[in-house]
């Protein structure tokens, strides 16, 4: 019987650890075979530094949750292959009452051309799956010209579902470029003193 396993969170952002040393080594190695400017060589650099710091601030986040949410706060390409695993009925004993419940009752699996995509029951709206997370937010906050929290929020409601304020937060929050921008000083117009003739 599958149960919800509180590890999946913790085993997606150490192999994400990982792979981050291993890419950041395979493009130094690129860089270094052909001669990359380094321009090109820092915005790739940067962006995998970036894409891990807002990892592990989502991981701290998530850890700081009760226990039983912490499983739910997203869904992760291992749990979206549990959830279409026990939605197939292919697997009758391999999953508890609880989870059959919650799978049947949250989710559904719609054919987009070719493909199976785990859905929103409710809305039929594709789930935004964890590993997915950063580069989906990041495309949302760029189209909406770095665009807050609730702007970059009513943009990713019109596509995706099982989406979460705190995590777009983090995302804002760990933007370099709206870091680097500073509001704009508007100064203040005196207004004319209108003296009112007695009548």
């Amino acid at each position: 019987m599958i149960k919800f396993n509180s590890l999946s969170i913790e085993n997606t952002f150490l192999l994400y650890q990982s792979t981050y040393k291993q890419i950041k080594n395979i493009i130094a190695d690129h860089l270094f075979k052909t001669m990359m400017s380094p321009t090109t060589n820092s915005a790739l650099i940067s962006y995998y530094d970036s894409r891990t710091h807002f990892y592990e601030k989502v991981h701290k986040h998530i850890k700081s949750l009760n226990y039983k949410y912490q499983e739910k706060t997203v869904i992760t390409e291992e749990m979206k292959t549990k959830i279409f695993r026990c939605l197939s009925n292919k697997y009758p004993d391999e999953f508890n009452s609880t989870f059959k419940s919650w799978c049947r009752t949250s989710f559904s699996i719609r054919k987009i051309g070719v493909e199976s995509v785990l859905c929103d029951s409710k809305n039929r709206k594709p789930i935004l799956i964890y590993e997915q997370m950063y580069e989906i937010f990041k495309q949302i906050h760029e189209e909406t010209a770095h665009g807050g929290r609730d702007k970059c929020m009513n943009s990713l409601s019109v596509n995706y579902s099982c989406y979460n304020r705190q995590l777009m937060q983090i995302f804002i929050n760990n933007c370099q470029a709206c870091q680097n921008r500073q509001a704009v000083k508007i100064p203040m117009l005196s207004k004319p003193i209108i003296e009112l003739g007695k009548t």
